[in-house]
Parts: structure tokens; C-alpha cells; sequence
């Protein structure tokens, strides 16, 4: 078969060496080019893997190999008659092209579903319109941390201002929390998405954070603002914690609260009764006796009348009553009437002094009669124990530079100076344990805040002053 059979093909063109030289240098460089073109095909394959469908170009290849082959031989058989290879050749070519036929017969309809360079581009632009409509924020580092993507959303909340695109993300945002370094970090390093919450102090920004690893190493990003949602929570925790205080305060007052109001049930039991044994004995009273005996029903009725509606006041939540123009003497009076009783069974002495004619506030009434009455309470525990010349408590109400100042200070030793830092902070207490949450100051500052005041501690004399600002109402709001 490998033997050489017949006459070589020079004879069939005479050996001329024009027509020689002619068909061997067209099939020279035909069979180079065919060489040369797999190759192209397979760097190709070699550097875009990702292209679809790349077996049909090594079939391509192979198919222009044998193509070549069979050009190879057309030179050969001018000399040599080896017309049993030359002819394997073009067979095996025949089944290659054969082959590579069936293969690009069966993918031509996938091959034709591949969106051209218009489509992708119409739909790169849908796309695009769709991530800088969403409210999802959405941003795209690469791996060297360069931001390479920011839909309009995460632009509005981030950087509104400055173009950023290429620019490093820990340079543009190095007050980013550890945390949230860490774990995009994390996706970085190990390719696997992570959800997680939040939190970006300079735009006080709570955000609920997916992390996906991106094609080109780096990460994407998408962040949903959920700040109103933990604000909402935060004032859900905050008005619990108040519910809880106010029981607790409620507790503890309960059992001078009865004793302060039988006391003046107690009296105007009395006096009615000594005015009813009058008449059935037939005895006339006198209209002064009848006087006195109203004007002592009246007075203790009222004292009991402002007792009660302290204690309803207190009870009430008053976190959703709207702001209204509030005179601060009957808030201060009811305050003291609550806690007088239970004052005077433990030997305290509470002095009130309050300057006439104060301006009014705009607060909400109960949230306001709520610190002053936390902030007696306070000052009962605090001196509650302590020798005579400690137990007494000072209110003093006031006006200063358009505000009115409320201020109690007891008679106690003040307090040490390594507790002042966390006085204000939740949950911090100086009170055995089960005596106090230690919610009532932070919770007060708060409410103060939300007033637009403050609550502060101060030192009076070395002794201990809570002092509680709140503006007085300007001549408009007055008038409104």
C-alpha cells in the first residue's frame, strides 16, 4: 500500500518546471495557511474559555489539518507516486469533514440563538435601566478593591457628590465598620456569598448587606436601607423599657399611694359624717360650721383629685400624645404629690421651690411629669439608708435663658467619680441587684432629647444634682 505505484504527476505536466514550481508553491502555502489556522483556533480556545460551544472549533481544526495533509501530498506525488497515502489522506479528511458537519448541523440552532452584538447590547441596556431604578443599592469592587460598578441608589446614599468609579473602596469609606471589612473580606477570600446587617455611623445607615463573589475576582454588593425599620424597633424597645420602668415605679409607690389617699379620704369621711350626726341629733350647724366643714371637704377632696390624677398621668404611655403648650407647676405639683407619702414613711424631707409665674413648655405632659417623678425616685434610693443629715431632697424649678430648669439634688455624698461616665448609659445601675434596671436616667435623657432639652448631672455643693432643661415656649407658640 506504501509502495509507489505508477508515474509520478510531473509527467502529467511534462515536468515543466513553471507549471511545477506554480502548483507546488500554491500547495506550499496552502497546506502553511491551513497549519497556521488551528493554531489561531486554539489560542483562541485557550484564552476564551468561556466562549460557548468551543468543540466545534477543535473540530474546525482538525478538519483543516487533514485539509493541509492532503495539500502536503499533492507536492509529494509529483515525484512520488504514493497515491495509497495521499488517497488515506483525503478519506480521513472526507470522515473529519463529515464529522465536523453533523457537530455544527446539530449546535446550529443554539449557535443561532446567541445574541449578537445589537441584542446584547439592548439588553445591557434594559439591565443597566433596571439596577438604577431599584431601591437596592448595588456596587461592584474588583479584586484589587477598585470599585468598577454603583447604581444610582447606592450613589444617592453614598458618594452623591463624587465620581468613584475606580477609585478604592477603603479610601473612599475608611470609617467602614471592622466588621463589615471582615466578612467582604471573607467573600473575597473564599467565593462564597454572605448576608449579614450593617451599620455606617457617618450617615447613620443600618443596611441589610448581600455579598456575592463577581466573575472578575472581585465582589458584588447589594445593600437594602433598613434604617427606618431599626428606628422603628429602637422606639418599639425604647417605649417597653419605658412600660417596665414605669411598672416597676409603680410597684414600689403603690403602698404610700394608698396611705396618701386614705389619709384624705379619711377626712372628708369624717367631717361629712360629723355634719350628718348634726342633723339627725336636730342640731342646727352654723353656716360657718357648714363652711368650714365644705371648704375641709373641698381642699382634701382636691389634694386626693390631684393625687389620682397624677397617678393616671403616670400610668398613661404619653410616647404618641401630640406636643402641646404645658404649664410646668402642676406637672412639678402632681410629681411631688405621688411621692410625698412615701418621702414622709422613710424620714426624707422633700422641699419644693419653684419660681412664680414660669413661662409654659411644648411637651407632651405625661413623658415630662414621668422624669420628674423618676428623678425623685432616684434621689429616694439614693439617700434612702443614710444618716439624718443626708435624708433630704431638694426640687428646685426655675427659668434661665429661655429655659425652664428642673433640678433635684439630694443630700447624699455625690456621686463617684468612676460611675459618672456610665450614669447616663442603659442598663448601668449603682442599685443592688433587683432594685432598678437602671434604665430610668437613659430613658429620661431621651425623652428630654426629644423635647429638644437634656438631662444632665451636675454637682451642687458636692451633692448630687440631676438637672433637667427644657426650652420654654417662644411668644408665637404661646399665642398659637
Amino acid at each position: 500500500m506504501f509502495t509507489s505505484i505508477g508515474i509520478p504527476h510531473g509527467f502529467c505536466y511534462l515536468w515543466n518546471p513553471a507549471l511545477l514550481w506554480l502548483h507546488v508553491s500554491s500547495d506550499a502555502l496552502i497546506a502553511l495557511a491551513y497549519f497556521l489556522i488551528p493554531f489561531a483556533l486554539l489560542r483562541i480556545v485557550a484564552r476564551r474559555r468561556d466562549i460557548p460551544y468551543n468543540g466545534i472549533l477543535l473540530c474546525f481544526g482538525l478538519f483543516i489539518v487533514a485539509c493541509g495533509l492532503t495539500h502536503v501530498m499533492e507536492i509529494v506525488t509529483l515525484w512520488h507516486p504514493l497515491y495509497w497515502i495521499s488517497g488515506g489522506l483525503k478519506a480521513f479528511t472526507a470522515l473529519i469533514s463529515l464529522a465536523t458537519f453533523i457537530v455544527l448541523l446539530r449546535l446550529t440552532p443554539a449557535i443561532l440563538a446567541i445574541p449578537n452584538a445589537d441584542s446584547l447590547q439592548e439588553a445591557n441596556r434594559k439591565l443597566n435601566s433596571v439596577m438604577e431604578s431599584t431601591t437596592v443599592g448595588m456596587y461592584a469592587v474588583d479584586q484589587n478593591w477598585k470599585f468598577s460598578f454603583m447604581n444610582g441608589t447606592a450613589r444617592a446614599l453614598l458618594s452623591p457628590d463624587a465620581a468613584i468609579i475606580g477609585q478604592g473602596l477603603w479610601e473612599c469609606f475608611p470609617n467602614q465598620a471592622k466588621e463589615t471589612q471582615e466578612k467582604l473580606l471573607q467573600v473575597m477570600e473564599t467565593r462564597k456569598p454572605l448576608s449579614f446587617e450593617s451599620y455606617y455611623e457617618p450617615l447613620d445607615l443600618w443596611s441589610q448587606v448581600n455579598v456575592n463573589p463577581w466573575s472578575d475576582g472581585g465582589v458584588t454588593v447589594f445593600f437594602n436601607d433598613v434604617s427606618a425599620e431599626k428606628r422603628l424597633q429602637r422606639e418599639l424597645e425604647r417605649e417597653k423599657l419605658i412600660r417596665e420602668q414605669r411598672i416597676a415605679s409603680l410597684a414600689q409607690m403603690a403602698a404610700g399611694l394608698a396611705h396618701e389617699i386614705s389619709n384624705p379620704l379619711g377626712i372628708i369621711h369624717a367631717r361629712a359624717s360629723d355634719l350628718l350626726e348634726q342633723v339627725e341629733d336636730g342640731l342646727d350647724p352654723t353656716p360657718a360650721e357648714v363652711a368650714a366643714a365644705c371648704n375641709s371637704i373641698v381642699k382634701t377632696s382636691n389634694r386626693a383629685i390631684q393625687i389620682l390624677r397624677g397617678l393616671r398621668m403616670f400610668a398613661r404611655e404619653g410616647g404618641k400624645d401630640p406636643m402641646a403648650l404645658t404649664s410646668v407647676a402642676p406637672l412639678v405639683e402632681q410629681a411631688v404629690a405621688l411621692v410625698h407619702e412615701r418621702f414622709h414613711t422613710h424620714g426624707i424631707a422633700l422641699t419644693c421651690e419653684m419660681e412664680p409665674e414660669l413661662a409654659p413648655i411644648v411637651c407632651r405632659e405625661v413623658q415630662v411629669g414621668q422624669i420628674i417623678f423618676n428623678l425623685l425616685n432616684n434621689a429616694f434610693d439614693a439617700i434612702d439608708g443614710s444618716p439624718d443629715s443626708e435624708r433630704w431632697v431638694r426640687l428646685d424649678v426655675r427659668q434661665r435663658l429661655g429655659e425652664i430648669l428642673i433640678e433635684v439634688v439630694d443630700g447624699g455624698p455625690g456621686v463617684p467619680e468612676q460611675h459618672k461616665p456610665y450614669l447616663m448609659q442603659p442598663f448601668f445601675t449603682t442599685k443592688a441587684v433587683g432594685a432598678g434596671m437602671g434604665v430610668g436616667l437613659s430613658l429620661s435623657r431621651a425623652i428630654a432629647r426629644d423635647h429638644k432639652g437634656d438631662l444632665v448631672l451636675a454637682s451642687v455643693e458636692g451633692h448630687t444634682c440631676f438637672r433637667l432643661m427644657i426650652p420654654a415656649a417662644t411668644k408665637e407658640e404661646a399665642h398659637a
